[in-house]
This record gives structure tokens, C-alpha cells and sequence, in this order.
């Protein structure tokens, strides 16, 4: 494989990404500059609830797809039934999601006074987007090892366009109780249109998912198996300190307050577009790759182009924080000496993520859970110093929370690559690094 076809998708898949966040971004952003404080809380804490009860169903298993198929990426029989075989099983854990989501859900509501028909619809269209995106995040997952970029990016480009058409339709009329529920919608009506194009593709390309024999289903359980056990209880961490910020606004402080950390939140939006560049195209190398010297210069080099290109947008948040101020609103005004703080943490956190799924897509999995104790340290040692009291204090908790993630983590990537130079021959070594 060439450099010139490689730099060539990765443009082709950043441009696409690149238009893709621009245009999810603009969506929310008039989100947080239309609805009011009070709602726009309400909204951010729906969505933390979404991400609690997908991560749940996570524990691992989402890391297992790509290992798994390995090097067959070339039979889309296989790959389907290899990741159906994976996604059953979140669906399984769908319901100890909502057993360890609901309780909060209740609690919160209740503490915060949201009432009405428009709050209980909100809460029932976030029922409804959690049982589309798994079918979503299936079939994304299938074309992304499949290679069909172009699918993805056209899927992508529909989807969006649904939600930012509904978005502006709900905005346009005077904001009243219903205005929460018709923005959460958006996301479920994007997510609906999503699982029928991506049935479509699956047809028009002859995608036909064949039942794993027995002995194959056995096989393919073991590897999961192995994979994700080490991972259950790390995963389940890692995403709840996804949300954690959140998790601490809405349980200790007020609706302001949980406004503020979403809107903020809003701004890292930047950020994903390297992630989605390094899902598409970076991950499945990875993972297809045969072990050896060539594999070791893509990691190195996918890692050097994904932390600078994050640093330089970090930058923008320390020289021009004005500027991204005026994304989510001049309600917000006051709080433009804390922007680099969100982009501290979501730098950190998504280096994080970066490295463990670096490592991920090898199958390499062992020695997870010790993050949780490493975590925890952090966390107990920043709130003994600084408490919660305040927002910046609750982004600094973040910052604190983030940069254990991105030390252990690249800890174990570092762990990783020395192990795999040592069992290269010594010529091969010295050629990785170049």
C-alpha cells in the first residue's frame, strides 16, 4: 500500500468528517443558543443518560469487532456474523443499563423539579434513540471493517441534514414546554433514517449475513471473551467518567451549573473529527496489520499526527478563547477564561481513548482494571485539595480525571510497542522508527 492512496482517504474521510461536525455542530450550538438555561440543563442531562446506558451496554465489547474479524476483512459474511455475535450481547446488557441509569434518572428529575408533558416526552424520545443506536452503531461498525467509506460518508451526510432541518424547524416557532422534546427527536429521526439506508446499503451490496457453524460461534465466543473480560469493569468506569462532569452538576449543583457544563461540552466539538478520521481508517490497519516493523511505524506516526493536530486546536482555546465564546451564546460570556479548561480535558481524554483502542484493535486487553484504583486516586487526591464548589472547580475535576486516563493509557501503549520491538529481529527494529 502506497503513501499517496492512504493520505489520500485520510483527506477524503477528514473533509467528509470535517463538513459532518461543522454541520452536528451548528445543530447544537443552536441548541444551547436558543433553548433557555433551565432547559438547555434538562437537555444536557437527557444526553448523559443516553451515553450512561449505551456505555453500560459497551463493558468491552465494542473494542471486539475489529480483533475479531482480524484478517478476514475481505468476507462481509464473516464480518456480519462476527459482529452480530458482538452486538448480541449489548443487547443483552441493554437491560442492566437501564437498572443502573433509571435510578439516577429518577433521582435527578426529582431534584431538580423538571415536570411536565414536555420533560416525560423528552424522556421517552431518549427511550427510543437508545434502542436505534445499537442497530446504528451495528451496521456502522460492519461498513467501516467492509472498507465502504464512500456509504458511510453519504449515510452521514443524509443523517446530519435530517437533524439540523428538524433542529431549525423545532427552533423556528417560540420556545414552550415541547421545544425539549422536539430537539431530542431530531436525534432519533436522524438515527431512523440511518438504520433504513444503512438495510439499503447492506442490499445493494449483496451483504448477506451467514448463521457461524457451531464450532465457529464457539470460537468466536472465546476470543470475545477473552477480549472483553478483562474490560468490564474498566469499560463501565471509563464511561461513566465520560459523563462525569455532568454527573457531578446535576448531582450537586444547579441547573445553571449543569447548563454551563453542556454548553462548554459543546465546544470540544472540534476534537472529534480526528476521532472519527482514526475509526475509519487508522483502526482497521491497525487491526488487519501483520506484526512486525510496519505496523510499529503506523501506530508511531498515526500517534505524532493525532496528538499535534489536537494540541494546535488546544492552542486556539488558550490565544482565542473570545472566539469560541461566541459559538454557545453571550450568555456564556463570563466564563471565557475557563474554555481551555474544556479542551484540557477532552484532549486528554480522547488521547486516552486514542491509545487504549490502539491497542484494542490487536486484542490486547490485559491489565485494564487497574485504571479504576489509578482514576480513583486522582479524583480523591483533586477533591481533598479543591471540592466541587464551583465550575471551575468541577472542570478541573475533569483536567484531574482525564489526565490519569491519558497516563495510564499511553502507559500500556508504551507496554505494548516495547513488548513487540523486543520480538522484532534487530534490522526490522531499527526500520520501525523511520
Amino acid at each position: 500500500m502506497t503513501l499517496h492512496p492512504r493520505l489520500r482517504q485520510v483527506f477524503t474521510v477528514g473533509s467528509v468528517e470535517s463538513l459532518g461536525v461543522i454541520i452536528g455542530g451548528l445543530s447544537g450550538l443552536l441548541i444551547v443558543h436558543m433553548l433557555p438555561k433551565d432547559q438547555y440543563a434538562a437537555y444536557t442531562f437527557l444526553v448523559a443518560c443516553i451515553t450512561l446506558v449505551l456505555g453500560v451496554t459497551d463493558t468491552g465489547l465494542a473494542h471486539c469487532c475489529l480483533p475479531v474479524v482480524g484478517e478476514r476483512a475481505d468476507n462481509s459474511s464473516w464480518v456480519m456474523a462476527s459482529c452480530a455475535r458482538v452486538f448480541q450481547k449489548r443487547w443483552a446488557l441493554l437491560v442492566v443499563g437501564f437498572f443502573i441509569v433509571v435510578p439516577y434518572w429518577f433521582y435527578t428529575t426529582r431534584q431538580h423539579g423538571w415536570e411536565g408533558g414536555g420533560y416525560w416526552m423528552a424522556s421517552a424520545v431518549i427511550l427510543i434513540s437508545i434502542l436505534l443506536a445499537l442497530r446504528e452503531h451495528y451496521a456502522g461498525q460492519v461498513l467501516v471493517i467492509l472498507g465502504q467509506i464512500p456509504t458511510l460518508n453519504r449515510v452521514g451526510y443524509v443523517t446530519t441534514g435530517v437533524r439540523i432541518v428538524i433542529i431549525c424547524a423545532v427552533l423556528a416557532i417560540p420556545i414552550g414546554a415541547y421545544s425539549l422534546s422536539g430537539v431530542l427527536a431530531a436525534s432519533a429521526a436522524s438515527s431512523i433514517v440511518a438504520v433504513m439506508l444503512y438495510r439499503k446499503a447492506f442490499e445493494s451490496g449483496g451483504y448477506v449475513e451467514m448463521p457461524l457453524s457451531p464450532v465457529e460461534a464457539k470460537e468466536v465466543d472465546k476470543k470475545i471473551y477473552k477480549i472483553a473480560k478483562p474490560l468490564v469493569l474498566p469499560a463501565v468506569f471509563y464511561q461513566f467518567q465520560g459523563v462525569i462532569t455532568v454527573f457531578i452538576a446535576s448531582m450537586f449543583g444547579n441547573p445553571t451549573m449543569l447548563a454551563e457544563v453542556g454548553a462548554f461540552g459543546r465546544l470540544s466539538m472540534a476534537l472529534v473529527v480526528f476521532d472519527r478520521i482514526a475509526a475509519t481508517v487508522l483502526f482497521p490497519i491497525i487491526a488487519r496489520s501483520a506484526d512486525g516493523g510496519r505496523l510499529m511505524s503506523v501506530v508511531v506516526k498515526g500517534h505524532l499526527a493525532y496528538l499535534g493536530a489536537m494540541f494546535l486546536v488546544f492552542l486556539t482555546s488558550i490565544w482565542l478563547p473570545q472566539y469560541w465564546i461566541l459559538l454557545i451564546g453571550s450568555k456564556y460570556a463570563d466564563r471565557e477564561s475557563l474554555v481551555w479548561m474544556v479542551f484540557a480535558a477532552t484532549l486528554l481524554m480522547n488521547g486516552a481513548g486514542f491509545a487504549f483502542r490502539t491497542v484494542a484493535a490487536r486484542g490486547h486487553t490485559e491489565r485494564q482494571t487497574l485504571i479504576i484504583p489509578f482514576v480513583l486516586a486522582f479524583q480523591i487526591g483533586y477533591l481533598w485539595l479543591f471540592g466541587i464548589s464551583s465550575l471551575r472547580a468541577v472542570l478541573g475535576f475533569g483536567i484531574s480525571t482525564c489526565l490519569a486516563n491519558f497516563l495510564y493509557q499511553y502507559a500500556m501503549l508504551a507496554t505494548w510497542y516495547m513488548r513487540q520491538r523486543r520480538m522484532l529481529p534487530s534490522g526490522l527494529a531499527t526500520d520501525s522508527r523511520r
